[in-house]
């Protein structure tokens, strides 16, 4: 055999690897964007909600230390709750809304767990926008530690944006969803920012270099408009200050702190920056230890994770357009309040129907994880939620 055709076989063969890299690197590539696109249909749903690390780029948050074990005291719920004045039944409500799992913690014990179609307590759960709550606890962190000033301009610390519409917006209008940045929430819009953005996740691409390019349409600190981009920008903030990726943070100060008893995963861009604003996934028994953070002010255990004056001022409204009433919920920084709160009642929610609801002054924390294909109808579906959270509230002993 010539030297010539030895040369020429090994570059052959050579582009024969080449290409088949780039056969398989696409076909993962499109097999992640036809999961995107399937990833709500009816059939698919409840599955998809336990195992988007199967679809997305993700990290995982490794469980370490001793898991804090719940005591239980079981009692049952109640059998209907009323709503906009009439009677709903409450197994009725549960099959319409999906729900794919149920916890109610009270007075730090057990009084109900649940999980349904087909679901298993150790499923790890999509936490959608609740994740922008755990976002909240990790930039408190670091408010208390002096690394931040809320008053300050988002480009202060991203000179990056500078030329982005968060130029000249003050870091709390961001964690108030009043940033002024023109943003498409729609998830039935195939060509919202928002579905814009989990393309970006699937095919790949960067969330920080999608926020550059976002535009202002108003002033800010004006009016509340929900923005799921602006979550993204507190966590390009916490990553600078901290030199450090949320993903290594919550593993740091939350799951290597709160006793958590499992694993956890965080979707990620393909550069592995964190999908902050709705990425995390975990047990529904480990959503509801962040719950008791919430419910003990930022303490767990007697060790203060996050200052109680985060937690207070994070739920408390600082703005007449943010304050609940009774048809309208109300906003802190990534956690909402429900119509006419009452001192220490708030909850964090993502679509499709997930739910971590504290009320404190009765010691309850409720975690609920669904699948709501009927989540868009305005706000009843927020609504009659809190509707059946305050009726199982008043029914525990």
């Amino acid at each position: 055999m010539s030297i010539r055709f030895k040369y020429i076989k090994a570059a052959a063969l050579g582009i024969v690897i080449i290409l088949s890299l780039i056969v398989a690197f696409n076909w993962q590539t499109l097999n992640r964007l036809h999961s995107v696109i399937t990833l709500f249909d009816k059939a698919l749903i409840v599955n998809n909600f336990s195992h988007m690390k199967e679809v997305f780029f993700n990290t995982k948050i490794a469980q370490q230390g001793t898991p804090y074990v719940f005591k239980s005291r079981l009692q049952p719920l109640p059998e209907s709750f009323t709503y906009r004045n009439k009677s709903t039944n409450t197994n009725s409500f549960l099959t319409r809304r999906s729900t794919t799992a149920l916890l109610v913690l009270k007075d730090d014990q057990i009084s109900y767990e649940q999980y349904f179609l087909g679901t298993h307590s150790d499923d790890k759960r999509i936490s959608w926008s609740m994740a922008k709550s755990f976002v909240s606890v990790l930039f408190g962190i670091q408010v208390d530690a002096g690394k931040i000033d809320i008053e300050q301009t988002v480009d202060f610390y991203l000179p990056e944006l500078a030329h982005s519409g968060y130029a000249n917006v003050k870091v709390k209008h961001v964690l108030q969803m009043s940033s002024g940045v023109k943003w498409n929430e729609d998830y039935q819009d195939f060509y919202s920012d928002i579905n814009k953005m989990g393309r970006i996740l699937a095919i790949g691409g960067s969330l920080d270099h999608m926020t550059s390019e976002l535009v202002n349409e108003s002033a800010p600190g004006k009016t509340f408009h929900y923005v799921s981009m602006d979550t993204h920008v507190i966590g390009m903030i916490v990553r600078r200050v901290s030199g450090k990726s949320l993903i290594e943070l919550l593993q740091q100060n939350l799951w290597g702190q709160l006793g958590m008893e499992d694993d956890a995963y965080w979707l990620t861009d393909s550069q592995g920056v964190a999908f902050a604003l709705g990425g995390l996934n975990m047990t529904t028994r480990d959503y509801a230890r962040f719950g008791r953070l919430l419910l003990n002010n930022g303490a767990y255990n007697g060790q203060q994770i996050v200052s109680a004056q985060w937690i207070k001022a994070a739920t408390t409204p600082q703005a007449h357009y943010l304050q609940p009433q009774a048809d309208k919920l109300g906003y802190g920084y990534q956690i909402w309040l429900p119509p006419e709160a009452e001192a220490g009642e708030f909850f964090c929610v993502g679509v499709y129907g997930q739910y971590i609801y504290i009320n404190q002054k009765h010691q309850v924390v409720i975690v609920k994880n669904s699948a709501d294909l009927g989540f868009q109808d305005g706000l009843i579906s927020k609504h009659e939620t809190i509707a059946f959270f305050r009726e199982i509230v008043a029914s525990l002993k």
